[in-house]
């Protein structure tokens, strides 16, 4: 099976997160491209599956790593601030992951991979979180004078770029944990300096929850780092956390901003937060809790999967509770 073992983190990198980095930042496709990249990425999918040992099928990830990359990559050329143009390198780190994955190195490719996105999302959910996070103190009237927090972007692009650059080498693994703690400690001052539980927005509630997951997890693989014990459990803090919360974050908004020009359900919201927490926390007592690893291990799963599957009930299926939102009119709603 394709998923055992070192399967699902592949498939986790390689098939989830790079489908939401090109959804995300693609930017408008001909349907004739959508549908070749639709295509080839599934078919990636079910040889990876299906046929995990055939050199073939194994190909088929790099293929589509490297052609969003093509893609991607160049519409950061022209950003002026050296803080967007950080975007190129790590867009191009990331996208040679299944390359480095297939040649079979003796690289932590599933560490490296953890904090590439890491940083990814640190980088974008600011710039998701900060506007949105203006707009509604705004609206009640107040103002939010800690935005975009420039300095402290470049604080965290700058730690976490040196902590990608020694994190492969036995003898700077170290220095490289010191540096995820200390960019795990700046995100959470960061997190902590938007004062999100005064918006009243689940749909930010539910983002700076997210954002909280990767913060944290950064903070505790590097302790874990320093400390040179098991870090494999730990990434699931960025990766399920994180990631699964932010990505359905930003599907929920990208749909219902464009569609009805208003915020997610809060139902919606507080429900995907409250099952992604119960998956982040379920596979983290898998590993750390004697005796009920299979347990924890369904409950993992059923909280990730009965949340993404909630999700796309509402994006795909336009619930009625979109339709009777949307006959009272458009909520006006900070532009990001």
């Amino acid at each position: 099976m394709g998923l055992v073992g070192a399967g699902h983190g592949r498939e986790m990198f390689f098939g989830f997160a790079l489908a939401l980095v090109g959804g995300y930042l693609l930017g408008p496709l001909s349907r004739r491209w959508l549908l070749a990249l639709a295509g080839l990425w599934v078919a990636a999918r079910v040889a990876a599956v299906a046929l995990p040992s055939s050199l073939h099928g194994q190909l088929l990830s790099p293929l589509f790593a490297l052609i969003l990359g093509a893609l991607v990559i160049p519409r950061f050329r022209h950003a002026r601030k050296w803080r967007n143009q950080a975007v190129m390198p790590l867009l191009g780190a990331i996208i040679v992951l299944p390359l480095l994955w297939l040649a079979g190195g003796r690289m932590p490719l599933a560490e490296l991979g953890t904090v590439l996105f890491a940083t990814l999302m640190l980088f974008m959910g600011g710039r998701l979180i900060a506007p949105a996070a203006a707009g509604a103190f705004r609206e009640r009237g107040l103002q939010l004078d800690a935005r975009v927090q420039p300095r402290l972007e470049a604080l965290l692009l700058l730690l976490l770029g040196a902590a990608v650059a020694t994190l492969p080498f036995p003898l700077t693994r170290a220095v490289s944990g010191a540096l995820m703690l200390a960019a795990g400690l700046v995100a959470a001052i960061r997190l902590m300096r938007w004062r999100l539980w005064q918006c009243r927005r689940p749909d930010l509630w539910a983002a700076g929850v997210g954002y909280g997951w990767v913060a944290l997890g950064s903070a505790v693989f590097g302790a874990a780092l320093l400390q040179g014990s098991g870090q494999r459990t730990v990434l699931h803090l960025v990766t399920v956390g994180g990631l699964g919360t932010l990505a359905s974050v930003v599907m929920a908004r990208q749909h219902y901003q464009r569609q009805w020009k208003r915020r997610p359900p809060a139902v919606l919201m507080l429900g995907i937060m409250l099952l992604m927490t119960t998956a982040t926390l379920s596979r983290l007592a898998a590993d750390t809790i004697t005796g009920i690893r299979v347990e924890a291990l369904w409950m993992a799963a059923a909280g990730w999967s009965v949340a993404l599957v909630w999700l796309a009930a509402h994006l795909l299926l336009d619930l009625p509770e979109s339709r009777m939102m949307a006959t009272t009119g458009p909520e006006k709603t900070p532009t990001v």
